[in-house]
């Protein structure tokens, strides 16, 4: 039995569907059961559970959890779900993947011995989780030592409820921290200032770029052993950046990110450049569908715990999936390529120096 919360979403639905048909049955579980009934009717013919479970409800989730083998998490949003569905898989003696999750849920869990032979594996999804796993492919294929890394995320999508969330809650200091960077083997605080109206590589026209060193980038900037980082959340058009700083709800945030949207084509676009003694290399993920390119990664991830290709214990996706593996697991989702051709790209301007008044 494979169960996906939030299996009827803009992620879980992709994401069950990939996994239908793996040999197991679906449950799919979420808030709305009419939902949830519909989506099993329609997307499955029928085949699978419909469940209405809130994962803030302990005894429901425990028993949509009990007799799963494994339990896909793709509610939202992860800053206000952290570790429950995790716990309630572990102790369902099922293992357990979530699309988002963070360190903080990861901490919280390592903390219980709830992990015990199973396996769990978290930040599965496009970012976190491609933007910490892109990275090491690419300094995997550099051959070489590596200096700096600059990463560019972002386009013109629209925003879920779920997503929205995650968005206004971004700046909470476990999950990051806004104008941030990385030099010299540590996070540097107000280290990068926005740049506005800049073109980008890849990106279709000007772009506001806004430095933003999560959790996850500075993992992986620690273990590749960089000496400088610099990572970007790109936004075409202001409004969204606007009203986050000033919006109340979640819904609020999604509204304006559909306004920016109407009448123009979706794109998303994750750009990384690496620099070091083999010269400047950018590998760049194109998709029309971030939540398909989510979805695309959270089923491989899902996949790869129920052949056992990952070790038990709780991981984050980026150390534990192989990257090559996964980027073949995207074709027909986004399009992906490694090339030199790609001129060094350099936003940074320090809001000002340390030590100087």
């Amino acid at each position: 039995m494979i169960g996906v919360l939030g299996g009827y979403g803009a992620v879980g639905a992709t994401t069950a569907l990939l996994l239908a048909g793996r040999g197991g049955s679906m449950r799919i579980g979420g808030r709305d059961g009419a939902a949830a009934c519909t989506f099993v009717a329609d997307a499955l013919d029928g085949d699978g559970e419909a469940w209405e479970v809130d994962a803030f409800d302990p005894d429901r989730l425990a028993r949509f959890c009990r007799g799963c083998r494994i339990v896909v998490n793709c509610a939202g949003p992860s800053y206000l779900l952290r570790d429950r569905v995790a716990r309630a898989a572990f102790a369902a003696g099922a293992d357990y993947v979530d699309a988002a999750g963070d360190a903080a849920a990861l901490a919280a869990t390592e903390a219980t011995e709830a992990t015990e032979g199973r396996t769990g594996v978290i930040s599965a999804g496009m970012l976190p989780g491609l933007t910490g796993l892109l990275p090491r492919h690419l300094a995997g294929a550099a051959g070489a030592p590596v200096e700096r890394l600059d990463v560019y995320t972002g386009g013109l999508d629209r925003l879920t409820p779920a997503a929205a969330g995650d968005f206004l809650l971004a700046g909470q200091e476990e999950q990051g921290a806004s104008l941030a960077g990385w030099r010299g083997g540590g996070k540097v605080a107000r280290a990068l200032a926005p740049a506005h109206d800049v073109e980008l590589p890849y990106f279709p026209g000007p772009v506001t770029a806004y430095p933003y060193l999560s959790a996850e980038a500075e993992r992986v900037a620690a273990e590749l052993g960089l000496a400088e980082a610099r990572w970007y959340n790109v936004i075409t058009g202001d409004r969204v950046l606007a009203t986050a700083s000033t919006a109340t709800s979640a819904a609020e945030v999604a509204r304006v990110a559909e306004l920016e949207l109407a009448g123009r084509t979706p794109y998303y676009v994750l750009l990384f450049q690496l620099t070091g003694a083999h010269g400047t290399s950018t590998l760049v993920v194109r998709t029309a569908d971030s939540y398909a390119l989510t979805a695309a990664v959270t089923a491989h991830a899902a996949r790869a715990v129920l052949a056992g290709d990952v070790p038990a214990g709780l991981h984050h996706a980026d150390a534990v999936l192989d990257p090559a593996r996964v980027l073949a697991d995207l074709e027909g989702v986004a399009t992906a390529e490694i090339t030199d051709a790609v001129a060094p790209i350099d936003l940074a301007a320090p809001a000002f120096e340390e030590g100087a008044l």
